[in-house]
């Protein structure tokens, strides 16, 4: 008797990426509710000395001999720690080509600095795409981890009697009842559909379970005439 079940590399593989959704899903949980809300704190601290001190953007992440920035010692002596994401922002800053002259540019660049200052290190709506990407990852992992859990109970089986097992529905196909194969994915995926006299299919996938070959070489030994075409030949 041939049997099937499910391959333990494939559940495996989907389990680990179930695991990794899981993962993203905490660590959206605790950017979005407790690490960017700190870095926005932070920001919150810091910004009476940012606002104060007149600087340019250059001039701020500039470091001193060692290797201490302007803004660096400002969220120091706050008692914070300065947000990477605020240095990005302040070293993305761009003047419009239309300032040619150096003060207007000091200007324009002291009014852009202002508005990052004043502004979060994260708005809102990243707050709350940290949530829907939190919910987004739960689901697929749990996806992938119940598609996994309802394999694991599948069994296939075939002898001389025809094919049963829960992966047939908990009842007996005979092998008389197979009216077509579709073999086009055997030789490439290792997936083949059997099509029933009932109106049913059934398919039987050879990478979601390990022993499928045995299934199908016992349908092609009991059904040579279903066999692939290449055999027939």
């Amino acid at each position: 008797m041939a049997e099937a079940k499910l391959n333990r590399e494939y559940a495996l593989r989907v389990l680990g990426v179930g695991a990794l959704m899981f993962g993203m899903c905490v660590w959206s949980v605790y950017d979005g509710n407790v690490g960017w809300p700190r870095q926005n704190r932070s920001l919150d601290r810091a910004r009476p000395a940012l606002l104060a001190t007149n600087l340019t953007a250059e001039a701020w992440v500039g470091r001193d001999e060692d290797g201490v920035s302007p803004i660096d010692a400002a969220f120091r002596a706050a008692g914070a720690k300065t947000p990477a994401k605020l240095v990005k922002k302040i070293g993305e800053l761009k003047i419009s080509e239309k300032v040619l002259d150096r003060d207007s540019l000091y200007v324009a660049q002291a009014k852009q600095l202002r508005k990052v200052f004043e502004g979060a290190v994260y708005s809102s709506h990243d707050l709350q795409t940290q949530s829907v990407q939190a919910v987004i990852t739960f689901v697929l992992g749990l996806l992938a981890w119940s598609s996994v859990a309802a394999k694991a109970r599948k069994r296939f089986y075939a002898d001389e009697k025809g094919l049963h097992g829960s992966g047939f529905g908990n009842q007996t196909v005979a092998y008389g009842d197979v009216v077509r194969i579709d073999w086009t994915k055997w030789d490439e995926k290792g997936i083949v559909t059997l099509a029933l006299k009932s109106g049913q299919s059934h398919t039987l996938d050879g990478w979601h379970f390990e022993g499928m070959p045995g299934i199908v070489a016992e349908i092609k030994r009991q059904r040579p005439d279903l066999a692939p075409q290449a055999e027939l030949a």
